[in-house]
This record gives C-alpha cells, structure tokens and sequence, in this order.
C-alpha cells in the first residue's frame, strides 16, 4: 500500500493565505501607498495586536490539564509580571530600558513564532529540517532588526537611536534571547547532544555579542547588512534546494510562508520600517488567532471536563473569537479612560505574561500540543 499524501495546509487554504502567508501585505501596503491612512491602519492593527495576547490565559486558566500541569507558575506570574511593570514604573517612570526590552522580546517572540509555523508546515508536510528552518527563519528575523538599527540609529527620539547609544541593553537582549533559545533546545528532545545544544548557544551568543558590537561602531552598519543579507540569501537556496527535494512533491503552502517572511523581515525595512512594524504586529496576532481557533477546536475531541467554556467556544469559533476580539478591546479602553497609569501596567504586565505562558503552552514536542495544531499527523 502507498503511503498517503500528507496534508499541505495547517488550517485551509483561505485562512493560510489570510491569516499566515499574505493577509498582512494589506497592513504593509496601506502606510506606503495611502499614506493619509497610516494612522487608522496602525490603529486597526494595533486593536488585534493587544487583543490576541489575551487568547492565550483562557488556554491557561479554562483547561484542568494544562492548568494543573504547571499551577503554581500560573498563580504566581501574574504578580511577578505585572508587579514588576509596576516597580519599573514607580522608580523609572522617565527611562526607556523597560520599553526597550518589551519591544525586542516582541520581535524576537514574532520571530519565533513564525518558526514554530514552518515546522508545523514541515510536520504537515512530512518533509523538512530543523536546524535548516530555523537559520534561515531566525536569520531573516535577525537581517530585519539589524538594517533597521542600522537606519535609524542616526534618527534622535527612535528607539534604535537610543540603543546604539546605549549598546549595553543590545547585548543584554541578546545574552537573553541566547540563554531562552538554549534552554528550550536543551529540553526539546532527549536525543539531543547536551554539549552540542551548550556549543551552539555559546556560538550564537558570542556571534550576537560581535555583531552587536559592530552595529555600535559608527561607518559599518550597512556593510554589515549587506553581509548578513548575503548569508541569508545562500542559506535560503539551500533551503529551497532541500524543500524540492521532499519525496510528496513541493510543498507550496511551506515555501509561501517562507518567501512571506524573506518579503516581510528581508525587504519591508527597506522600503519603509513603520510599514514594516505595523504588518508584523498584524500578521502575529492574526496567526496566533487562527491557531488558537484551531486547537480550541481540536480540544473539543478531548473530555468536556477538561474544559468546559473551551468546548462551547468551540461549537462557534468564528462568533466566539470575534466577540471575544470586542470584549477585550472595550474592556482596555474602559481601563485607559479611568486610568492610564493602570492601563500602562496592566497592558505591558500581561504582555509578558503571554510572553512566558507561551513559552510553556506551544511545545510541538508535547503529542497533545501537536494534535491541537495539526502537527502531529
């Protein structure tokens, strides 16, 4: 008997193609081509962008299983985030070191993300490497953030003009983003080398620090660029060679999200950095939706008892993800009318509770979490 032809797309072409590979072109093109409409674009994005962090506590706190396997680190985040906003508020209301680091967390989770999409595709697709989807993803990511330190760091009131100046918080991120990527690999998979995992993390970190330390330097930003540019060019052919490689035919869906990615991180800085920030914090959030959508109602194969209130959602996602979208943003107007300084605390302090509790919540390797996205097939 032949082996059955994998699936190709991770929910269905129409909400792929809107949600995951090119809906966001739409928030990219608006600012460049209308610019009149920047500001209502920005805005429009910027309802789903706050929004769709908020999807993730009722996969937290409405499901028994996913509760009880972590309850002590879901009782006490809330207090460590939010109060720790709070603090950075009350004793450096006037300093940007906390916004700074939100922002660079949010792109590199952007970009994390989007890799944790590439191998869903892959396992979809039966066909892909690992340590290939993540270079040329993470390498795209890094190219993005790079050209745009390099643009505006000459730009007075920009954040990147603030971090040159400052490159300590640069390799404070990085040294961050390093010890998160390493500690994920080093429990990823027991087949793993430990060593080898320590190896690679000490390299991007060391790399990180260099490069960083080269942004800083005034005269090389843009020949670092190029050079980056260069690097992630040949690393995605060699991708490309290997994706037409697969034994079940290319896989289009796969590679359409990849190119999205090169257009989006690769050329949107280029041809405009607020264009660029206003369709990656659409495209997140509406990616992060769909998924949510599609493990909610993957959940319902699962005992009602698990999650009740999940299990009614999902008899009407559409109706409950929309509403949920105008309960939530109305609720976060209601708080920024009565206060902005709890608006502040409040926003910021979820947002990195999200940050974490996805950090926890979307492990392909987990068999359940795969099941809920349609990786594990």
């Amino acid at each position: 008997m032949s082996e059955t032809r994998p699936a190709r797309w991770i929910i269905s072409p129409s909400i792929d193609l809107s949600c995951i590979s090119i809906g966001w072109l739409l928030f990219f093109l608006m600012p460049v081509f209308f610019e009149a409409y920047a500001e209502q674009t920005r805005q429009f994005a910027f309802v789903f962008f706050v929004a769709h962090r908020y999807f993730t506590f009722p996969l937290v706190y409405l499901d028994r299983q996913e509760f009880q396997r972590r309850k002590w680190t879901y009782l006490i985040a809330p207090v460590i985030c939010i109060g720790g906003v709070w603090l950075c508020y009350h004793f450096r209301i006037n300093e940007p070191e906390m916004f700074a680091f939100w922002w660079f967390f949010n792109y590199f989770h952007f970009v994390r993300q989007k890799y944790g999409i590439i191998r869903i595709y892959s396992a979809k697709g039966k066909w892909g490497n690992k340590r290939l989807d993540e270079l040329v993803m993470y390498g795209w990511g890094a190219a993005g953030i790079i050209y745009m330190l390099a643009v505006n760091a000459e730009i007075e009131g920009r954040l990147t003009h603030y971090l040159v100046g400052e490159p300590i918080w640069l390799y404070a991120i990085v040294a961050l983003v390093a010890v998160v990527w390493t500690i994920d690999e080093w429990t990823a998979s027991a087949n793993q080398s430990k060593t080898q995992v320590v190896a690679l993390g000490g390299t991007f970190l060391l790399f990180g620090l260099f490069l960083s330390y080269l942004i800083a330097q005034p005269g090389v930003e843009m020949g670092l660029v190029q050079a980056i540019y260069a690097v992630c060019g040949m690393l995605t052919i060699a991708w490309l060679f290997h994706e037409v490689g697969s034994p079940y035919k290319i896989h289009w869906p796969k590679i359409l999200f990849m190119l999205s990615v090169l257009v989006m991180y690769g050329v949107g800085p280029i041809i405009s950095t607020t264009a660029m920030l206003i369709a990656t914090s659409f495209s997140h959030a509406a990616e992060y939706i769909a998924l949510v959508g599609l493990a909610v109602k993957n959940k319902a194969d699962y005992p009602v008892a698990d999650s009740p209130l999940l299990h009614k959602a999902a008899a009407h996602i559409v109706i409950f993800t929309l509403l949920f979208i105008l309960v939530v943003s109305g609720a976060l107007q209601l708080l920024k009318y009565t206060s902005l300084f709890a608006f502040l605390v409040f926003t910021y302090g979820t947002s990195f509770m999200h940050f974490v509790y996805d950090g926890m919540i979307w492990k392909l390797r987990r068999p359940r979490v795969a099941l809920e996205v349609g990786a594990g097939v």
